[in-house]
């Protein structure tokens, strides 16, 4: 866990404006102060507010009385804060819209101010730093031909044992290979720094074992941990927008189209898998309806994963899970895999142009990551300092004849700036 101890240092500085909503009845206060609007001051400057993601953001507020006066405080439209000066904590980047309106009986002002809150700068990378992964906070693939498999699942293994077994594998360079399985099935980890977003070049890479015609893309998520605690929180993560997402046509689409494949970006696409009641480990031919599967977009939206003659010895569902059916999420790509031959014999697995994991051969540099590509769920590019955490999914949802499921394979995950040769 890298120190986080100058993220506590907040800063503020801004311009007020003043809005005047009601302000009516003065006469109204028989007795004492009657409240003014200009009698509110907000220490200000001409820039606007700017606060730090995470860290306590104050707005110090001055009276020329407080007598039967009441304060209250908007972000956007939600009630914050009852009090005089405001402490806050924003948890997210971006433009807020920041509201105070005070009160005196029927006497009603507001005052209306911009905050810019954004990341902190980055702690120093530390000399004995690693490259590679150092954790691995969770693993959960969607069912798929190597699932049990790579890592080995052996019975009483829980969640945490299956998280072990791939820090083994794919961590600290020992470049083994781990499957996600069919669409959806991820795996989060984390390293022992910040890896930093520097300009003007690509900052990681996530190894897989793509090679020529054998792409299975993984939709990569970032997320840099703003609040300090070490682990990722759903609010911190933002996907890395790829060739795909970005609209780019490749040339392959017109063969796949061709072939019947949906060749169409979906985003907010959730597909459920269902534990199989029978789950044979000897059979002689290949088992067309095994693991059921319903989505809720795409031109099909139900199918089955199946069951090939060439891995029959394991359960393609994850055997440490007791969830009899698995739910995930996410952006689903273009299925890039067709048969060229005719015969259902020679299939192909064309890749994007960039951003994926799983797509280009390791040592090719449009395999590397870009941080300045992360986006938010809007689709609006997010400018991170850097990041702690990466999440990989497997973002095709498809079979490819005697092949199997696409499923995007991972042998670890290298910061590029530590990297000497």
């Amino acid at each position: 866990m890298k120190s986080k101890k100058n993220l506590f240092l907040p800063f503020i500085w801004g311009a007020l404006v003043f809005c005047n909503v009601g302000c009516t009845k003065e006469e109204s206060v028989e007795d004492g102060y009657v409240l003014k609007k200009e009698d509110i001051k907000v220490d200000s400057s001409e820039n606007g507010f700017k606060a730090v993601v995470y860290q306590i953001f104050k707005m110090e507020v001055t009276s020329v009385s407080d007598d039967n006066i009441s304060y209250t405080w908007y972000v956007g439209d939600e009630e914050v804060a009852n009090t005089k000066s405001l402490e806050y904590i924003f948890e997210n980047v971006g433009e807020y819209k920041l509201k105070l309106r005070v009160s005196q009986g029927d006497i009603v002002f507001e005052y209306e101010f911009t905050v810019n809150v954004v990341f902190d700068e980055l702690p120093e990378t530390p000399e004995e730093a690693t490259p590679y992964i150092t954790k691995v906070f969770d693993y959960l693939p969607a069912p798929g031909q190597f699932v049990n498999t790579m890592p080995e699942y052996e019975e009483g293994d829980t969640q945490e044992t299956m998280n072990r077994k791939v820090l083994e594998a794919i961590g600290n360079n020992n470049r083994g290979l781990i499957t996600l399985g069919g669409y959806g099935g991820y795996v989060t980890v984390g390293f022992d720094h910040t890896i930093e977003n520097k300009p003007d070049s690509c900052d990681f890479n996530v190894l897989g074992n793509a090679f020529a015609n054998s792409s299975e893309p993984g939709i990569i998520m970032v997320a840099l941990d703003v609040n300090g605690n070490g682990v990722p929180d759903e609010s911190e993560w933002y996907e890395i927008a790829g060739s795909a997402h970005r609209g780019e046509v490749e040339k392959w689409y017109t063969d796949a189209e061709k072939a019947g494949n949906d060749i169409n970006l979906y985003k907010d696409y959730e597909i459920t898998y269902y534990r199989p009641e029978n789950d044979p480990i000897k059979y002689t031919q290949t088992i067309e309806n095994y693991i059921r599967w319903e989505a809720n977009q795409g031109k099909i939206r139900e199918g089955y994963k199946v069951k090939n003659i060439y891995n029959k010895l394991n359960s393609y569902y994850p055997q440490w899970i007791s969830d009899n059916k698995l739910i995930f999420k996410g952006t689903c790509l273009p299925q890039n895999g067709y048969d060229t031959s005719g015969k259902g014999t020679y299939y192909v697995l064309k890749p994007f142009a960039f951003g994926y994991a799983d797509v280009h051969p390791n040592n090719d540099a449009k395999s590397y990551i870009d941080i300045d590509w992360a986006v938010d769920k809007n689709g609006n590019p997010v400018k991170l300092p850097g990041v702690d955490f990466v999440k990989i999914y497997c973002g095709v949802n498809q079979e490819n004849g005697w092949l199997g499921e696409c499923s995007t394979e991972i042998s670890g995950v290298v910061d590029l700036h530590l990297i000497k040769d």
